[in-house]
């Protein structure tokens, strides 16, 4: 199997562009992309997907991600971790765990979030974190986020640290700064772990070193596509029309059941991943 999807554990003092640089020379792979990225101080589960399933990547991400993380109080910074410039500070003081909890319900739900001014996001084409660095402002507009479930919050002496699951899209550090607003403390992000992107589990993760001491057997640690993608179900088709399907024939759609619930299928053959479609109506979404 030549495709497919590879649960890595990303260390911290990497980026995610360099994990993937390493895996490509280790497998000998050059079509491999990734899922969600990690910051550099950042560690934990980075989704990769291999050869032609690179382009299912967008359909990987639309699940939940699980996050572990430890907040520091005493300065803000303009990025929200801890490599940013301090923009504020403030005294340090205990938190209890009650307060912290309560100001965490005001965060949860589906709400606007607005970015960290040091992101990957563009704007006129250029990347936010090179217009910080050249001193140009920045102002991200507020993105729709999904916060689900903040648990285990446990009170530090200067901060505090917890697990939050939340959606794609969603930026911790930005949790972290509005969280510290809410509470009248300057804080940020110190440490930061994703444990979770869906079936991806930092329990079952190949590190670095596993694939470069058996850089042979990457194979092994393979996940095919019906294990990963959110879909809302598939369809399975004939090899005559999967033949139609590669050619993104629509005479086939119409021959799917239209009373099924609205949302994103797959139509397969022989176990293989055909198609991406959503309706109904149907149409298509992605042809492999």
């Amino acid at each position: 199997m030549t495709e497919g999807f590879l649960n890595l554990f990303k260390p911290s003092g990497m980026s995610s562009h360099a994990a993937v640089s390493r895996v490509r020379r280790l497998i000998g792979i050059r079509q491999i992309g990734h899922a969600g990225t990690l910051d550099p101080d950042a560690s934990g589960v980075l989704p990769l997907a291999v050869g032609a399933y690179t382009r299912l990547l967008p359909y990987a991400q639309l699940v939940p991600k699980v996050y572990q993380a430890r907040v520091q109080m005493g300065t803000a910074t303009l990025s929200g971790d801890a490599g940013g410039r301090v923009t504020r500070r403030s005294a340090v003081w205990p938190v209890g765990q009650e307060t912290l909890q309560q100001a965490a319900r005001w965060l949860q739900g589906n709400v606007w979030q607005i970015p960290p001014q040091v992101s990957a996001l563009k704007t006129g084409g250029r990347r936010h974190y090179q217009m910080v660095h050249e001193q140009q402002s920045v102002w991200p507009a507020p993105r729709r986020a999904l916060i689900g479930a903040i648990e285990a919050v446990s009170p530090l002496p200067e901060g505090w640290t917890f697990r939050a699951q939340v959606g794609s899209g969603t930026y911790i550090r930005a949790l972290v700064r509005d969280w510290a607003e809410i509470l009248g403390v300057a804080a940020h992000l110190a440490e930061l772990r994703r444990d979770r992107v869906g079936v991806f589990g930092l329990s079952d993760a190949v590190t670095l070193d596993q694939l470069e001491q058996n850089p042979s057997q990457w194979q092994d640690w393979i996940l095919p596509w019906f294990r990963v993608l959110g879909l809302s179900g598939t369809f399975f088709v004939t090899e005559s029309d999967a033949k139609r399907v590669g050619h993104g024939d629509i005479r086939v759609l119409g021959a799917l059941p239209a009373s099924s619930q609205p949302g994103i299928y797959g139509i397969q053959w022989d176990n293989h991943l055909l198609a991406v479609i959503e309706g109904p109506p149907w149409r298509y979404r992605l042809v492999l």
